[in-house]
């Protein structure tokens, strides 16, 4: 994959939303859709960070819910298509058939890549709808190689038309991600993309290598606002496919004085740099970052170590049962020594 063949698709208005609690204004989705837009940027996903639906599933509302979403994008946008994520469960095969009848182009299918089974339906469904439709791996990090390609492959095989491989923990190094889209690129036939978090400021770096190991598509977000320690940067990514000769369609000055403007500005929720770098090199997901404070807190050993501990042990879906266990040994082990 050559660089010039990379497409930004900017998730400002869907993963940059954690950042802000979900709370974007109407003001803010339109100027954003707009400059976007201007700038040269053809897919832009929007809406609630965890998707279609999610706001009423979880009860974490956006101040703008889905439906406002769909107007505004589709009163805003005329050459760049919008999107949604989407996570079967939290959202059901009716939420996917109205967000498609209110205009959307494409979906982003987000499942956990040791469990892709849920994916089929929706997969299926949303291909039947007319959609451009993507399988985002989340938590990508949490196997190996072989078991990578077994869950794009699956993907492919139910119908999706590019599978994302998500550094959900922003723990991969350039090397991994070269390793992982060697392998999965030699075993699918559809495209790939890339969806990194910036926990040990390799976003940018991890994006380009994915672009040059034969990433399709490359996920940003203006300032690299995002969940946890944010993701690869819109404007600066633009730049970086310019400095390799690519990129030409993409008005990365326009980007950098969209994201000093529109975004920039906006208050956002705290970022706590140990976390962030802590979860990064022990690859564990932001949000489990509550409840291992709080068995830290209840067994009075140190945060870090415990997420350290509890990554060796299991860092897909630790229970809360599992993080005490973990965390009473670490307090056996801090009185024993």
């Amino acid at each position: 994959m050559k660089p010039a063949e990379v497409e930004i698709l900017d998730c400002t208005l869907r993963d940059g939303s954690y950042s802000v609690g979900f709370q974007f204004a109407e003001e803010t989705i339109t100027r954003v859709l707009a400059g976007l837009e201007a700038a040269g940027i053809r897919l832009v996903e929007l809406g609630h960070g965890l998707g279609l639906n999610a706001g009423e599933a979880l009860g974490k509302p956006s101040l703008v819910p889905d439906e406002r979403c769909f107007e505004l994008a589709e009163e805003t946008l005329s050459e760049a298509a919008w999107g949604m994520f989407c996570i079967p469960g939290v959202a059901e095969l009716h939420h996917l058939k109205a967000a498609a009848e209110s205009g959307m182009r494409f979906v982003r299918i987000g499942l956990d890549v040791t469990a892709v089974e849920p994916g089929e339906e929706f997969l299926a469904y949303a291909r039947e709808l007319g959609l451009t439709t993507f399988a985002n791996l989340m938590k990508t990090n949490a196997l190996g190689l072989d078991g990578v390609v077994d869950a794009a492959r699956r993907c492919a095989a139910y119908g999706a038309e590019a599978v994302y491989l998500v550094d959900s923990a922003g723990g991969c190094l350039p090397g991994r991600i070269t390793e992982l889209f060697g392998a999965v690129g030699a075993a699918v036939d559809v495209p790939l993309g890339f969806h990194g978090h910036d926990n040990l400021g390799l976003a940018n770096a991890n994006a380009l290598t994915a672009a040059d190991a034969g990433a399709r598509y490359v996920d940003a977000t203006l300032d690299g606002i995002g969940r946890g320690a944010g993701n690869t940067v819109t404007e600066s990514f633009a730049a970086i496919l310019r400095s390799r000769g690519a990129g030409a369609a993409y008005d990365y000055r326009a980007l950098a004085t969209l994201s000093e403007t529109a975004v920039r500005p906006l208050p956002r929720l705290h970022d706590d740099r140990t976390y962030q770098v802590v979860g990064g090199l022990t690859e564990t997901h932001s949000s489990f970052f509550p409840l291992i404070a709080r068995c830290a807190e209840r067994q009075g050993v140190d945060l870090f170590d415990l997420m350290t501990e509890v990554a060796g042990v299991e860092r897909v879906n630790p229970t809360e049962d599992l993080v005490m266990g973990v965390a009473s040994a670490l307090s056996a082990r801090y009185a024993a020594a």
